[in-house]
């Protein structure tokens, strides 16, 4: 195809200055229906660049996509399908390379230029097999069904209330605050180089309107990123009130909670456990000794031989109820299905299996 070579020879003399790019770009986008052949030759002519000039690839490449959206979302479309793998062959040059990249990365999640696709994980490997067309499609989908297991999470959870559910929205909000704060300052670093406000280079400069684009970009940048810094302060503010007067209800909780209290508690649950243990096996001595005797048990409440009827006496003969059958001299054995009339004989075998 005439555009593909054309733009191959194009490319090869790439390099990272703006006038570079920008007159490549237009040229492209001037071309922009021969969108998914063009990108194909961007990224097999990446693969064979020189290190130094790889960056320039991606420089292009960004600056296409951003400026042809408002003629359509050919390249884009066309894009989307090489630049998980080219971003990653890009960011292999070198480290001040890759952070430059992941610069690029946060600018385009930002601005959406790929729409919902998930280029933050770019560089993790996600994306490099999505197919042309899917790109949205599958976004959305994914998308939704984050959202819906977020919202099945959340459900799971027992709602609060009072304080405690003003300390969690606080923290809803500030993890918010903190990531437009970190995306303010990712586009406040892409934006304002360093020597961009030097008056020095207005009078040097050989694109004025390119230096103009520049300032708009860094006015805008330096605005969001004062308005992330003034958002973060206010919800830090109220966030940091809210934990202290959580921290002084720990207190006082963990004030009640005397430690000597719990040994007490302690004690007391072994002393009671021992008593219960001689408790049962008295019982079922004077259980054995009521039922081999053949002795009426005492009715409650009833004196004892001497006539004593004081309270000591009656305790100590409370009636216990007579066993179902403790004679084991007279050879019978339990049966589960010898039950009385009112119980149907399967439902005593079920209870006893």
């Amino acid at each position: 195809m005439e555009q593909s070579r054309a733009f191959a020879v194009k490319l090869s003399s790439l390099n990272a200055t703006a006038q570079s790019i920008e007159t490549l770009s237009h040229w492209c986008i001037f071309h922009r229906k021969h969108a998914r052949a063009l990108a194909q030759t961007w990224a097999s002519e990446l693969e064979r660049a020189p290190r130094g000039q790889k960056l320039a690839y991606l420089y292009l490449a960004s600056d296409i996509v951003q400026n042809a959206r408002k003629k359509g979302s050919d390249w884009a479309d066309a894009m989307v399908k090489y630049a998980p793998k080219a971003v990653r062959d890009v960011a292999a040059t070198d480290e001040t390379t890759a952070e430059r990249t992941r610069k690029v990365l946060r600018i385009w999640d930002e601005r959406k230029v790929f729409g919902s696709a998930p280029v933050l994980t770019w560089l993790d490997g996600d994306g490099e097999r999505r197919e042309d067309g899917a790109r949205a499609g599958a976004s959305a989908s994914a998308g939704a069904t984050e959202v819906r297991k977020n919202k099945r999470d959340l459900a799971e959870l027992p709602a609060l209330s009072g304080d405690n559910a003003a300390l969690a929205k606080l923290l809803v909000k500030m993890e918010k605050a903190e990531h437009e704060f970190d995306e303010a300052s990712a586009r406040f670093a892409t934006d304002v180089p360093e020597g961009l406000l030097d008056e020095k280079g207005l009078e040097e400069s050989n694109d004025p309107p390119g230096l103009l684009r520049a300032l708009q970009s860094a006015e805008s940048a330096i605005a969001a990123k004062r308005s992330a810094i003034e958002a973060t302060t206010e919800t830090l503010d109220g966030l940091d009130k809210k934990l202290r007067d959580a921290l002084a209800r720990v207190e006082v909780l963990r004030a009640k909670q005397d430690q000597s209290v719990v040994a007490e508690l302690t004690r007391m649950a072994v002393k009671c456990a021992t008593l219960r243990m001689k408790a049962s096996k008295k019982a079922a001595a004077f259980i054995a000794t009521q039922a081999a005797s053949g002795a009426a048990a005492p009715s409650p409440g009833a004196p004892n031989d001497a006539g004593d009827a004081s309270d000591d006496a009656r305790e100590d003969d409370a009636y216990l109820p007579e066993p179902v059958d403790f004679d084991a001299d007279d050879g019978d054995q339990y049966d589960p299905t010898d039950a009385p009339d009112e119980f149907p004989v399967d439902a005593k075998r079920r209870r006893a299996n």
